[in-house]
């Protein structure tokens, strides 16, 4: 069916209900196709209205007029709403964890610092709550603690969905471009969608010249066919050899390195298999005490430690775990920051019963520190939490136990520091949780941990909890379904130290 719309309004409102069966909506003006999008339709037309708008920023095509074609009801279509604004009614939502207006999002996109903000590009599908459409979403920050939502900056198109990449500053003023532009490296996933149904994964560029507001496609691929759905491009600039280096996932668990001097032509000078390792790669650099020391991470929290010359990446092949819960994946550091590496992985939750599906991490600090004989990462959050968390209450572990009663909804981080671990109890907000020295119990889930706890920190926000311990170098993360933030903390046994800090919107 076609059904034609003129647009006198900045946004076209697409209904939505989440979780229904899709159907394929096209999009034209005239002859040009304009979007693409699997949507989930209302099949009973007696059951009201739909779950949430999406919201199409159609500006440039006010006084035209858009056909709308797929296998929809006449229902569907009159539901069509068109608006200046793409306000959405507030949910309940965490505090300091990014989630979605509305919709699915996955992977961190696009991650990067200019002119004071931090821009938190991300998969992003605007019309579900399931993975689908993959597009680009986009928030902003000036404190990694406070994101704003913006609108959609990359849609599907004629070569696929939009994958992950990466975001940086045009410093060197590459591309003819200015040297304020941000530049981003996305996968444009060829198949992904019916109308790039006969074509393979590229790596392609898109850039901003308004502080990230508005993305533009380039018309050229930056990296062809390499393997059918090669993606995830993460560059930095390596100053030792002058050039931009790209680390690629190739196919299974291969990476790829490639170099260019321009931003434009790229050389793979070397790969490299990494037995567990997969999709989204990241390198970077950190130091420990007098040594420096290229870490190489993969999707599911992996790192592997060794050298880079800006050609070859040289490592011993261990592989060590930043998350020991697979609830964090694809996380990714930041470009534009000079004097320390934030990473912000996705955290896959359900979030059942919301109208989003997922949310992101805390941003955390990377570092290496040096124990029992070992080099590890470490994952601490930024400084822009800790320096703005309040401490609430000072207290001594032990049998007799620690109550406190908050009355005010508060991120609360519960911090110990046990000289015997192996039976501490607590209870929070409703929420439960017990320590055995290497053990961790919660919501069910037992999780063993490497080593003996000697500090461990539990941040507990709405649906989630982040749990790190000795020196963010083990971090375990757990989601819930509680969206209760405050009331009765109460803990038991255990010896030593403890203390309780609030961090307050």
């Amino acid at each position: 069916m076609e059904y034609g719309i003129k647009i006198n309004q900045k946004y076209l409102g697409i209904p939505v209900y989440a979780g229904r069966q899709e159907e394929l909506l096209e999009i034209f003006c005239g002859e040009e196709k304009l979007f693409e999008f699997q949507v989930p339709v209302n099949q009973k037309e007696t059951d009201g209205k739909c779950d949430y708008y999406s919201y199409l920023n159609v500006e440039k095509y006010r006084g035209h007029e858009l056909a709308l074609r797929g296998d929809f009801s006449e229902a569907f279509f009159e539901e069509l709403v068109q608006a200046d604004s793409d306000a959405q009614e507030p949910l309940v939502r965490p505090l300091i964890h990014f989630t979605a207006q509305r919709g699915w999002i996955n992977d961190p996109n696009g991650l990067v610092y200019h002119d004071g903000r931090y821009h938190l590009f991300f998969q992003y599908n605007p019309m579900n709550t399931r993975w689908q459409n993959m597009s680009w979403g986009h928030a902003v920050s000036e404190d990694l603690l406070h994101f704003t939502q913006k609108e959609e900056a990359l849609y599907p198109d004629e070569n696929g969905t939009m994958y992950s990449g990466c975001g940086l500053v045009n410093e060197r003023g590459m591309l003819d471009l200015p040297k304020d532009a941000l530049l981003f490296y996305y996968t444009a996933a060829g198949g992904g969608n019916r109308w790039s149904k006969d074509k393979l994964f590229t790596q392609r560029i898109a850039y901003s010249t308004d502080g990230g507001e508005t993305l533009v496609k380039l018309p050229k691929e930056a990296i062809g066919v390499i393997e059918p759905d090669s993606r995830d491009p993460k560059i930095f600039w390596h100053e030792e050899t002058g050039a931009y280096i790209m680390v690629l996932w190739l196919c299974e668990n291969k990476f790829g390195f490639f170099r260019s001097e321009n931003l434009k032509d790229w050389e793979m000078t070397d790969s490299i298999d990494l037995a567990g390792a997969w999709e989204c790669p990241d390198l970077f650099r950190l130091a420990c005490g007098d040594e420096s020391i290229w870490v190489f991470t993969s999707a599911d929290g992996f790192y592997y430690l060794g050298q880079f010359d800006g050609y070859e990446f040289r490592t011993d092949g261990v592989q060590h775990r930043a998350y020991i819960t697979n609830l964090p994946y694809a996380a990714q550091t930041y470009s534009g920051v000079e004097d320390r590496v934030i990473s912000v992985p996705w955290l896959r939750t359900h979030n059942a019963g919301k109208l989003y599906t997922g949310m992101m991490g805390l941003g955390r600090e990377l570092s290496l520190v040096k124990r029992n004989g070992k080099i590890l990462l470490s994952l601490l959050p930024v400084r822009e939490y800790e320096e703005t968390k309040e401490t609430a209450a000072e207290f001594a572990l032990g049998d007799d136990g620690f109550v406190l009663e908050t009355e005010r909804d508060a991120v609360t981080e519960i911090i110990l520091e046990p000289t015997d671990a192996k039976s501490i109890s607590m209870q929070f907000f409703g929420q439960e949780m017990a320590i055995r020295d290497k053990m961790i119990f919660c919501r069910e889930e037992w999780t063993p941990l490497p080593e003996k706890i000697e500090d461990i920190h539990i941040l507990i926000d709405r649906g989630i909890l982040e749990i790190y311990a000795n020196h963010g170098t083990m971090n375990v993360y757990y989601e819930t379904d509680s969206d209760v933030l405050c009331g009765k903390i109460v803990i038991k046994g255990g010896k030593g130290t403890g203390r309780i800090c609030t961090w307050k919107p």
